[in-house]
């Protein structure tokens, strides 16, 4: 089913910070990318940077990733808006009442290597990761015939 190229389409998810929640924001990234044409390796590459981008959200606590730790309701969930376009597919990432991000975490240079374009904002309210990425521009640009299955 093609993408309407009248208006924007929007998935919006607010996922708990528990561990066992996250594996939802690649997965539903992933499963946008595929609807899009992108090929298995662009896909990969995109759930490696949302799960780069998550562990910078939960890290900025405390230095380090505790997925299984158990966090309070307080806390606030995890917001995921994947918007797609007819040339882009953006994915914002925010945690509300987050510290500022650390910009030299490992997670960076994997959001940068791996994403047509990143940026961040911290503000009192939330901090927000958004990556941007280049869709292709047709589906034969995509390669995916050469992985499908038979």
């Amino acid at each position: 089913m093609p993408v309407s190229d009248e208006r924007e389409d929007v998935l919006l998810l607010d996922v708990p910070t528990g561990g066992d929640y996250m594996s939802v924001l690649p997965t539903a990234t992933a499963a946008v990318a595929t609807r899009l044409g992108f090929s298995l390796d662009e896909i990969e590459d995109l759930r490696a940077a949302v799960n780069a981008a998550v562990t910078l959200l939960l890290t900025q606590d405390s230095g380090r990733m505790r997925p299984f730790k158990k966090r309070s309701e307080a806390e606030g969930p995890l917001h995921c808006r994947l918007e797609v376009s007819l040339e882009h597919l953006q994915i914002i990432l925010s945690r509300p009442g987050s510290e500022p991000l650390d910009g030299n975490a490992y997670q960076w240079q994997v959001l940068r290597a791996l994403t047509d374009e990143v940026d961040s904002e911290s503000t009192p309210a939330a901090a927000t990761i958004r990556i941007l990425q280049q869709r292709p521009a047709t589906e034969g640009d995509a390669d995916t015939e050469s992985y499908r299955l038979q």
